[in-house]
């Protein structure tokens, strides 16, 4: 039997605590992490005190240090945390630098050996660092995470880009594997749901009313807004964004874009979001991204820029000016289906997309800025600047020999995955049925024993 402790985050809590039960029952003793006093409270109401850890910003900004051999690079983590770099850094970074004396106590007096968490915030990233820099702990940080593409199937990272999958070691099956062919993932129809109802002045009524009544509002919280005020500049910058970008912003139809030139599809992530802040970090500049290809296209070619639909709001007017003042690039409809613009397309540029995923199982090539999982197929490749000095890699691409094709990597993939759907009680209800648990955690059982 193993000693395993999650981390909360938010609506994710609720599936981690069904999928803890169901290792509690067979015999493996659960901890807990959280930020949220809320969660605690009802953490310990689930399980026990004794179980759960509060790093509340009062309660580890008081915790006591002692030496510690490894650098965990925290100015990293700070400038990739949406929240704690918006905060004082009297208190940010102390904050952290204590988090890893606190998490060290906790993992060694209770003989924890697997963390699993998310990979969006700090204190996540410093559990994973940790558990990694220190043999001594005896203790793995795993994150259990979507493999997008195909649905209703999960996985297990060992790395903080969600890159390295850990492998299952039991035999592959004999059996003829299924070929993995390009679908939209089933999280994008409930997001859609999500945007409709963002947009509406209901909801944006509802935000202000929470706001003034400081409604679900934590200030020894890490992952909120301490100052109130921080909090209504950056949702009503949203809104205001969100409103001129449907007056004022024109999109290019599929239609209009010069049939004659090849196509280069760039497309945008939502920001703040952990797949672009700590997946992509360093290359989290979009706008200088998209410049940097634009200066490396060849002549012949066209760049296409495709707006995320729920990012509409995270960027100013003058993002978007700068986009479409580039010679030969286009601002695409951000409503046309991706697979529409793929048919056409030459290559594809994002910093950790599903798109890149999509674009090479549909025989396109793609580049990625971050390591993905989905590189060790061919024709999706990790770029950096330097791949393209004195080199046309849009024509001649790069050396693909180690990579596989789509059957290897169906058979890699699958082999190495779990059925479940892995997301959140909020985002896709679907994952809090039994049925899912159950499926959830046979692979959590596999990981562990």
């Amino acid at each position: 039997m193993k000693t395993v402790c999650f981390i909360a985050n938010y609506f994710k809590t609720n599936v981690f605590i069904e999928v803890a039960k169901d290792l509690s029952e067979k015999g493996n003793t659960i901890y807990w992490i959280t930020p949220n006093k809320k969660q605690y409270v009802h953490l310990v109401k689930e399980f026990s005190d004794d179980a759960v850890l509060y790093i509340g910003k009062k309660e580890v900004l008081s915790a006591k240090t002692h030496h510690l051999s490894n650098d965990l690079k925290i100015n990293e983590l700070v400038c990739g945390d949406r929240v704690l770099r918006e905060e004082p850094q009297e208190w940010s970074f102390e904050y952290l630098y204590k988090l890893q004396h606190v998490y060290q106590d906790f993992i060694k007096a209770n003989g924890i050996q697997f963390i699993f968490g998310e990979l969006t915030w700090a204190h996540e990233l410093l559990a994973m660092r940790l558990a990694n820099a220190d043999i001594s702990l005896g203790c793995r940080f795993i994150n259990p995470h979507t493999i997008r593409i195909p649905n209703g199937r999960f996985a297990f990272f060992t790395d903080e880009f969600q890159s390295v999958i850990k492998e299952n070691e039991a035999e592959s099956s004999n059996n003829e594997t299924p070929i993995i062919k390009a679908e939209k993932p089933a999280y994008l129809a409930l997001n859609d749901k999500f945007i409709d109802k963002k947009s509406t002045f209901g909801h944006n009524v509802k935000l202000l009313m929470n706001f003034m009544t400081r409604a679900n509002q934590d200030a020894n919280d890490v992952t909120l807004y301490g100052n109130p005020y921080t909090q209504f500049k950056i949702r009503t910058r949203e809104i205001v964004n969100r409103f001129l970008f449907n007056k004022l912003i024109s999109e290019t139809k599929l239609e209009d874009i010069p049939k004659h030139k090849k196509t280069i599809l760039f497309t945008l992530h939502k920001q703040p979001e952990a797949s672009i802040d700590v997946i992509g970090r360093y290359y989290e500049n979009q706008w200088t991204l998209i410049k940097n290809v634009w200066r490396i296209m060849p002549s012949g070619y066209v760049l296409l820029v495709k707006e995320h639909s729920n990012a509409i709001g995270d960027r100013n007017m003058g993002f978007y000016k700068k986009v479409k003042a580039l010679k030969n690039t286009f601002l695409i409809d951000h409503k046309v289906n991706s697979y529409k613009i793929l048919e056409s397309c030459a290559a594809v540029f994002t910093v950790s997309g599903t798109i890149a995923y999509e674009a090479a199982l549909m025989g396109k090539r793609s580049f990625t800025f971050a390591p993905t999982f989905f590189n060790n197929l061919k024709g999706c490749s990790e770029v950096s600047w330097k791949d393209f000095r004195n080199r046309n890699i849009f024509e001649e691409g790069l050396d693909e020999s180690s990579k596989m094709d789509i059957q290897e990597f169906s058979k890699w993939l699958l082999h190495n995955s779990f059925e479940g759907i892995m997301s959140d009680s909020h985002g896709d209800p679907r994952c809090m049925h039994k049925s899912n648990i159950e499926n959830l955690s046979r692979g959590f059982l596999t990981i562990i024993s």
